[in-house]
């Protein structure tokens, strides 16, 4: 049977392509192999994952220890190249925009297999980023394209494709959401820390701080000051960096800085959350979806149907604007069902699936 290759390295990577496996699996068309490059220490947290997925003992595991971007991006490349070579692969199909997604993409084009892009289109505009670098080239590389949202199709054909190639299924990491939401619910994470549904609020932020957050520690320590002053605030971080946090941040009343929780208990915590307050795309599409406000500390965002629904607002580093904005968002009832984009309904993977199945 052919093959059809899931590559991912970060976690919101691996839960885009974690339904699409779930389904051609199912359906039993194409034999779907998913490979994993990731770090020693964070291998039981996929392995959880993957469980949920029907994933046990599937996964190919390439270990990643870090080094540059570029030489990091070459060796996975090579690692890629030596599964590839040993299978009948159908189609390479990169799970975000992520060293190892550049390097399947790459290493797949140049042995002649078509590559799958199911965000597709998708763009910041902002090139400083290496995503954004990754993107572009990703998509100029595909043979599929699958947007995920309207923006999708409009830069797209922008850049010179027709409407006629392209395929609008919408978002897989709903389908993760959809599948996940049910155990989340159970979690008891809530009362481990003291918490009360729409209480308190998330401030979540990538690990190590992104440059523009470390940039500015003194207006993030004036406005996580002001929030705790009227709400609890829980800062999730990796367990090495509470020491370092609790250094900086600690001395605010009100803030608690926790070591970060598995995914179920992370998707609870953000569920129940008055709104959150991040620098990271990561959960901006499970926010909307879930109905919680988020006010993001960048410019742009790749995902511009977050922001036409009103659930996800862009407050870059304005200290009276993100201020402003906390304010109307706790002066009021908790915000009821919002607007979902179109397509994020939780069948996204099996649309795709049904394309790829149709190409065999």
């Amino acid at each position: 049977m052919k093959k059809t290759v899931l590559i991912a390295q970060e976690r919101s990577g691996f839960l885009k392509l974690a339904p699409l496996y779930t389904v051609l699996k199912k359906n039993g068309l194409l034999d779907p192999v998913p490979v994993l490059a990731v770090r020693s220490g964070e291998i039981a947290e996929y392995e959880a994952l993957a469980s949920v997925f029907g994933m046990t003992g599937a996964l190919r595991i390439v270990p990643v220890d870090g080094g540059t971007p570029v030489g990091e991006t070459a060796s996975l490349m090579l690692a890629f190249e030596q599964i590839l070579v040993g299978l009948d692969a159908e189609f390479v199909v990169p799970g975000g925009h992520d060293n190892a997604a550049i390097a399947a993409a790459l290493a797949a084009s140049r042995m002649g297999i078509p590559v799958v892009s199911i965000d597709a289109g998708l763009r910041s505009y902002n090139r400083a980023e290496q995503e954004e670098v990754n993107r572009l080239v990703i998509d100029s590389i595909a043979a599929l394209h699958i947007v995920s949202e309207h923006s999708g199709a409009y830069n797209l054909i922008n850049e010179g494709l027709s409407e006629e190639q392209l395929i609008f299924a919408g978002n897989t990491s709903i389908d993760s959401l959809v599948t996940l939401i049910t155990e989340s619910n159970r979690s008891e994470v809530l009362r481990t820390f003291g918490l009360g549904p729409k209480r308190f609020v998330t401030a979540l932020f990538g690990m190590p701080f992104r440059s523009e957050t470390a940039a500015n520690y003194d207006l993030l320590f004036k406005v996580l000051e002001s929030i705790a002053a009227m709400a609890t605030v829980i800062l999730p971080c990796a367990a090495e960096a509470v020491e370092s946090l609790q250094e900086t941040f600690g001395t605010i009343p009100g803030l608690q800085i926790i070591a970060m929780p598995g995914y179920v208990d992370l998707l609870r915590i953000l569920k129940e959350s008055a709104f959150v307050l991040t620098d990271t795309e990561e959960f901006q599409s499970e926010l909307t979806v879930m109905s919680v406000p988020c006010l993001t500390l960048r410019e742009s965002t790749t995902r511009p149907a977050t922001i036409e629904v009103g659930t996800n607002l862009l407050v870059a580093w304005d200290e009276q604007e993100i201020l402003e904005r906390v304010s109307v968002i706790l002066s009021r009832k908790p915000a009821g069902k919002t607007l979902i984009p179109e397509k994020w309904d939780g069948a996204s993977a099996a649309r795709i699936a049904a394309v790829l199945e149709k190409a065999v």
